[in-house]
C-alpha cells in the first residue's frame, strides 16, 4: 500500500527486525520439513543470542525450546513476531501480535494479493498501520545480518559479512546473492525480503541502512514501485551510493511480477528510469553486473574523474577494457595525455617490448616486480582517478603472487582514495586469486566487462 515518505515510527522500530532482543516464531513446527521449524533451527545454528519463543498450539516444546499455545502466553516483552502460518489464520495473529505490544511484525506466509487477496493482504495492512505495527511482507523469504549472527527465515546460510545492504522483493535471487556471497566474498552488512511488501517499503529500509554502521551501499531489487515519492524522497536524501534492478519491463514480464509478489507496473520503463533518476541511484539491466557495480561501490571510493590507468600482461583484455569503456560512454585517455611523465616512469616495469599507451600491457612475460612497480606509479601519480589491473594466467605468470603485490600496493596507498579493481580471467588459479583480492577489500571480476561497468558505477557515484 502506497506511502508518501518514510514513516517515522516504522524507520524508528526497523532495528527490531535485525536485531531484536526476542523473537515470537508462531507455527513454529515440530517437524523438520516445515518453514516455521526451519525458521528456529536456523535462529540456533547461525548464533542468535537473543530469546526464541516457539508458539505452536499442539505443541509443549520444538527443538529444545518450551513452546507456548499463544503470543498472549509468552512471559516477556516480544520485539519481533515472524508467523509461518496458513493464509486463514493470519489474521487472528496479527491483532494477537498488537495486543502484546510487538515492536515489529514479518509474515512469510503466501496467498494473498499474489493470488487474487488483495483484500485481505489490505485489511491486514491497515489493521498494522492504525496501531503503528510495521509489517514487512506478506510472502516473503526472511531476513538476517552477518555482523549480528541473525539468520531469520528459511534461509540456509548467512552471507560473508560486508558493506553490501540488500532490500529485495524476489527471495530466489536474494537466496542467490547469499550464494554467491559465500562463495566469492559478495560481503553484505544485512539482507532483507520484502515480498508483497504490503506496509514496510523500500524507502524505510533506505532510511535503516543510511544510518547502518555497516553499510557502504544499498543494492535494491524491485518488482513494483508502489511509493515513487517516498522513494525519490529517501534516496535524495542517503549520503551512500544505490544501486538499483527492477525488472519487469517486457510484456511478459509484467504478469510475471503481479504472480510472483502481487508488484502492479502500470508505467512505461521509461517512466522507471526517470524515477531512479531522480533519486540519484544507480540503475542496471542484468543481475551479474547488480552484484559486480554494488561489489565495487561498496568496497572502494568513488571515481573522482575520468583519467583511469589499465595495466595487463594481455592485450586482449585490454582491447575488450577499451572497447566497452567507451561503449558506456567513458573512453579511456593516453598516459601521456593524463600524466606526461607517467609513460617514462612505468616503462621501467616492462620490457622493450611492452606497450605503455593505456592500456599498459606490460607484456605475458610480466614478473610479480614488474606488476607492483606498475601499479604503485599508476596510483600514486596525482593525475590517475583510478587503475584498473588485469591478469592473464601465461605459463610465467605467478597469479597469486601478483594478487599479493597488489594487495600490498593497495594497503599502501588507499589514504589516496582512488578505486582500484582487478580482472583475473583464467582458471582454478584465476578464482583463488579472485577470491584473495575480494578479502583484502580489491574487487576482482572474472571479465574486462564486468570490472568496466564496474568502474564507471563508481564515476557515476561520483557525479551524484
Amino acid at each position: 500500500m502506497k506511502i508518501n515518505e518514510a514513516r517515522p515510527y516504522v524507520v524508528k522500530n526497523l532495528p527490531y527486525a535485525l536485531n531484536p532482543r526476542s523473537i515470537a516464531v508462531v507455527g513454529a513446527s515440530r517437524y523438520k520439513s516445515k518453514v516455521g521449524n526451519k525458521v528456529v533451527y536456523e535462529l540456533q545454528k547461525w548464533g542468535y543470542k537473543g530469546k526464541i519463543y516457539p508458539v505452536n498450539p499442539r505443541a509443549d516444546q520444538v527443538l529444545g525450546l518450551k513452546a507456548y499455545h499463544t503470543l498472549s502466553d509468552i512471559p516477556d516483552e516480544i520485539d519481533l513476531v515472524f508467523v509461518a502460518v496458513p493464509a486463514h489464520l493470519v489474521n487472528s495473529i496479527v491483532h494477537e501480535a498488537v495486543k502484546i505490544k510487538a515492536k515489529m511484525l514479518v509474515i512469510a506466509t503466501s496467498a494473498f494479493k499474489e493470488i487474487g487477496r488483495g483484500e485481505l493482504q489490505n485489511d491486514i495492512t491497515e489493521y498494522c498501520r492504525e496501531h503503528e505495527l510495521p509489517l514487512i511482507g506478506p510472502n516473503l523469504v526472511g531476513m538476517g545480518s552477518p555482523y549480528m549472527h541473525f539468520n531469520c527465515g528459511f534461509i540456509p546460510y548467512l552471507p560473508v559479512p560486508g558493506p553490501i545492504a540488500m532490500i529485495s522483493q524476489s527471495g530466489a535471487n536474494l537466496l542467490a546473492a547469499l550464494g554467491t556471497s559465500q562463495e566469492e566474498n559478495l560481503g553484505m552488512s544485512f539482507f532483507v525480503g520484502l515480498g508483497n511488501k504490503a506496509d514496510v517499503d523500500f524507502s524505510e529500509f533506505i532510511e535503516y541502512a543510511e544510518a547502518d554502521p555497516h553499510t557502504n551501499v544499498l543494492s535494491i531489487y524491485i518488482e513494483g514501485l508502489d511509493s515513487p515519492e517516498a522513494f525519490v524522497k529517501s534516496c535524495q536524501k542517503c549520503t551512500k551510493p544505490i544501486v538499483v534492478i527492477k525488472v519487469g519491463r517486457s510484456q511478459i514480464g509484467v504478469k510475471a511480477a503481479f504472480a510472483h509478489t502481487a508488484s502492479e507496473n502500470p508505467e512505461t520503463d521509461e517512466y522507471y528510469d526517470s524515477i531512479i533518476k531522480e533519486a540519484g541511484a544507480i540503475r542496471v539491466t542484468t543481475w551479474q553486473e547488480f552484484l559486480d557495480v554494488s561489489l565495487a561501490l561498496g568496497y572502494q571510493p568513488t571515481l573522482k574523474g575520468d583519467n583511469v590507468v589499465m595495466i595487463t600482461n594481455g592485450g586482449g583484455a585490454g582491447l575488450l577494457s577499451c572497447d566497452h569503456f567507451e561503449r558506456l560512454g567513458m573512453p579511456l585517455h593516453e598516459l601521456k595525455d593524463i600524466s606526461p611523465l607517467l609513460a617514462a616512469r612505468i616503462r621501467a616495469y616492462m620490457p622493450m617490448f611492452g606497450s605503455p599507451l593505456n592500456p599498459v600491457d606490460i607484456s605475458g612475460t610480466a614478473s610479480v616486480i614488474q606488476y607492483k612497480g606498475a601499479f604503485q606509479q599508476a596510483l600514486r601519480d596525482p593525475k590517475v582517478d583510478g587503475v584498473l589491473g588485469a591478469i592473464c594466467p601465461t605459463a610465467v605468470t605467478d597469479v597469486l603472487g601478483v594478487a599479493k603485490a597488489a594487495i600490498e600496493v593497495y594497503e599502501s596507498t588507499k589514504e589516496l582514495g582512488k578505486p582500484f579493481l582487478m580482472i583475473c580471467q583464467g582458471g582454478a588459479e584465476c578464482a583463488e586469486a579472485i577470491k584473495l583480492l575480494r578479502e583484502h577489500g580489491i574487487p576482482a571480476y572474472k571479465t574486462a566487462e564486468q570490472a568496466v561497468n564496474a568502474m564507471v558505477a563508481l564515476r557515476k557515484a561520483a557525479k551524484k
